[in-house]
């Protein structure tokens, strides 16, 4: 199994790199959180070392090849997951700041005009109640990248605000989301944005 997605990672960052990557040991991130070293020879070793890298030298892979998220480590890390997670799912905490991140992919096939309705379907599942605060489309590549943002108010009393980013294709869909706590959520909304602009699609 290990091989496998070892396999499949170093595939998806030769495909995708550009020359000037391949002109050095790129960083990356396996599906199970573990960091390796892509050689510009194909070869890959685990990665060891603490130093920090730039977002542009840290991407996710997701377990759809087309689909990464750049983020930035010296801000954002990736949690491990709980054995009753969904592997499709994985969450990030930032560092300093009260925030959270979720990225989500698989390879269902979707458009990305009926995603919308899925998610906010999803977070009202709980219970809790929904407000649609934004929703814009992206420029992206010629791709249909869609975002909604929207207040959560949990019947604890709790509320947050959520920003996703989501695309879908028949080659599978994601959804990259930002949270953090309704009072807070502005305050930090620059932090949100950067990590919300990491998704690529190949």
């Amino acid at each position: 199994m290990k091989k496998i997605t070892i396999a499949a990672l170093v595939a998806t960052a030769l495909l995708s790199a550009t020359q000037h990557a391949l002109a050095q040991d790129l960083r990356a991130i396996t599906e199970d959180g573990r960091k390796v070293l892509l050689m510009p020879d194909g070869k890959w070793r685990f990665d060891k070392s603490t130093r920090a890298t730039p977002a542009s030298q840290s991407p996710f892979i997701t377990r759809v090849k087309n689909f990464s998220v750049n983020f930035d480590e010296n801000y954002w890390v990736l949690q491990t997951p709980k054995p009753e997670e969904d592997f499709n799912k994985r969450v990030f905490k930032h560092r300093a700041l009260p925030l959270y991140a979720m990225v989500i992919a698989d390879e269902i096939p979707l458009e990305t005009a009926s995603m919308r309705d899925t998610i906010l379907s999803n977070a009202r599942s709980s219970g809790a109640s929904i407000v649609v605060l934004k929703e814009r489309s992206l420029e992206y590549k010629e791709k249909d990248v869609r975002s909604v943002r929207f207040a959560v108010s949990m019947r604890e009393g709790m509320e947050f605000v959520f920003e996703t980013h989501y695309y879908g294709s028949d080659i599978g869909n994601i959804q990259v989301t930002c949270y953090t706590a309704q009072s807070l959520f502005f305050k930090y909304e620059p932090d949100c944005q950067k990590f919300l602009s990491g998704l690529s699609i190949q």
